[in-house]
């Protein structure tokens, strides 16, 4: 389509595109209209549809572009060109290589050349050349005023503030941990975006696999010390999951030299992790020690009264609204995971878009339904369906308590790597338990349990599968365990484990 606009079209996008590029540079730093729109043009403007496409030419420079400039290219439209028009942002190939449509932004801007050193800020602060990039891109939706702080969470929120005013001074390491859906990579990404907003330093926000890709893919094309030059431009470095740098031998030693000159350059690290630095298992105890250097918090379930304002504030930001009692209805069932609140709105937004009608509570039950939770209609008794979910992950982790309390064992003493007959044994029929009852995969039974390979799950299981059939002892207790699992999930009620404790006594 481009290729057969004639002259005059193609004259009149460019200045139009003059235009609206003048009109940001009245409000916005020039270095920033340089480095993010340099390769973004018009390329057709819908005078039916009242639509100016704006087109980009790759997925990163797209992501960027809606994050700073969206509102900023929408009002310069308006201002510029006509205020009933909106934007369309489309990504288009040929810019990467340079079209017709685009301009000249320095001789627009009237930039004359930078010095080398001021460009190379320029690049460094703003990673705006994709090649360089090597970390996962902030979303600007996670920022502090849209976390929701209560009890279980205001310490962590607290230093992460602290964190974003102050990187490198207030706490270094800042490491966060918690079960999953609970905020950490909220809390994160909103330091992140909270330190390039003020300071403009380059700050690289890295899942654990991202960090564990990276290194594994500079050792084997010999370019380790590229990957090392590339840690000394970040001023901030963000590691989500730790936990899984476990058994990466390699990984954690090249990991420990970056965090020590983090450290010693005064930059600042924030680590997540699903448990405390001293229960990471299979990571070396030089890294667990630096990891609790500076400040270790927590991040817990939050309240009911948390979870409704969580609620209510994924509602405003969608310009949506709900009635209450559905609200009340969803926070007492979803109590442990604030990602599957959001969830829950966005399975009821989509069924009364869907539905082109009210919700009713019938839509809520249905939507709980689909989440995995016990609803009214299928209990009987609404109580007992709101005590009763607390989802297979804490069933079994009920489980494992109860049966570690029958052995006179820790749950610890399970996880550990002792051979003991008493803690090998209970391991293993929970890890049977765990595939049989819970569905869980060999990866997952692997990680709960320590963090043992597929091999050993499998000869764990294969094992006590065989002495079930042959055992007296494993005979003797696996019935009542057994009892347990269907006991496991009202755990609520005081009389389970009078119950399990009966049904070991008559064993």
């Amino acid at each position: 389509m481009v290729d057969q606009y004639d002259a005059a079209k193609v004259d009149f996008l460019r200045e139009t595109r003059e235009k609206i590029i003048r009109q940001l540079a009245v409000h916005h730093d020039q270095k920033k209209i340089l480095s993010f729109l340099n390769k973004v043009g018009i390329v057709n403007i819908d005078d039916h549809e009242k639509v100016v496409h704006i087109w980009v030419p790759n997925e990163f420079v797209l992501t960027q572009v809606k994050k700073f400039f969206a509102k900023p290219i929408k009002d310069a439209v308006n201002e510029a060109y006509n205020p009933q028009y909106t934007i369309k942002f489309v990504i288009y190939a040929p810019f990467s290589n340079g079209s017709n449509l685009l301009i000249d932004l320095k001789k627009v801007l009237n930039v004359k050349e930078a010095k080398q050193q001021e460009a190379m800020q320029v690049k460094n602060g703003l990673k705006s050349e994709l090649s360089d990039y090597f970390g996962i891109l902030f979303d600007p939706k996670f920022r502090f005023d849209t976390f929701i702080v209560g009890a279980h969470n205001n310490i962590a929120f607290s230093a992460a503030k602290a964190v974003a005013e102050h990187p490198g001074e207030a706490y270094n390491p800042l490491f966060l941990y918690g079960n999953v859906g609970l905020g950490k990579t909220h809390l994160m990404q909103a330091i992140g975006n909270e330190i390039m907003s003020k300071d403009g330093k380059v700050v690289v926000y890295l899942p654990a696999s991202k960090l564990i890709e990276e290194i594994v893919t500079a050792l084997r094309a010999n370019k380790l010390n590229n990957l090392v030059k590339k840690f000394d431009e970040v001023d901030a470095l963000l590691i989500d999951d730790i936990q899984f740098l476990a058994d990466k031998d390699k990984t954690q030693e090249i990991f420990h030299n970056i965090f020590n000159d983090f450290q010693m350059k005064k930059k600042q690290i924030i680590l997540s992790s699903d448990r405390p630095p001293k229960e990471l298992l299979h990571i070396e105890p030089r890294l667990k020690s630096r990891f609790a250097l500076g400040l270790v918090a927590d991040i817990q379930a939050p309240d009911f009264e948390t979870r409704i304002a969580i609620l209510q504030s994924k509602l405003q930001g969608k310009d949506e609204d709900m009635d209450f009692s559905f609200l009340e209805l969803i926070a007492k069932h979803v109590k442990d995971n604030v990602r599957e609140l959001e969830w829950a709105l966005n399975i009821l937004l989509t069924r009364k878009a869907v539905q082109h009608a009210e919700l009713t509570i019938d839509d809520v039950y249905a939507c709980l339904k689909t989440l995995g939770y016990a609803v009214v209609d299928e209990i009987g008794n609404k109580e007992m369906a709101v005590k009763s979910n607390t989802k297979s992950q804490q069933h079994f982790s009920h489980l494992v308590e109860m049966v570690a309390q029958y052995y006179n064992l820790s749950v610890n003493d399970l996880k550990s790597e002792s051979r003991k007959k008493e803690i090998s044994n209970a391991r293993q029929i929970l890890m049977l338990i765990a595939k049989r009852n819970f569905g869980r995969t060999l990866e997952k039974i692997g990680d709960y349990f320590g963090g043992k390979g597929h091999a050993a799950v499998i000869y764990a299981i294969n094992n006590i599968e065989k002495k079930c059939k042959t055992d007296q002892d494993i005979i003797r207790k696996w019935d009542p365990i057994n009892s347990l699992i269907l006991l496991c999930s009202n755990r609520y009620y005081q009389q389970l484990w009078d119950t399990f404790l009966e049904l070991m006594t008559v064993h």
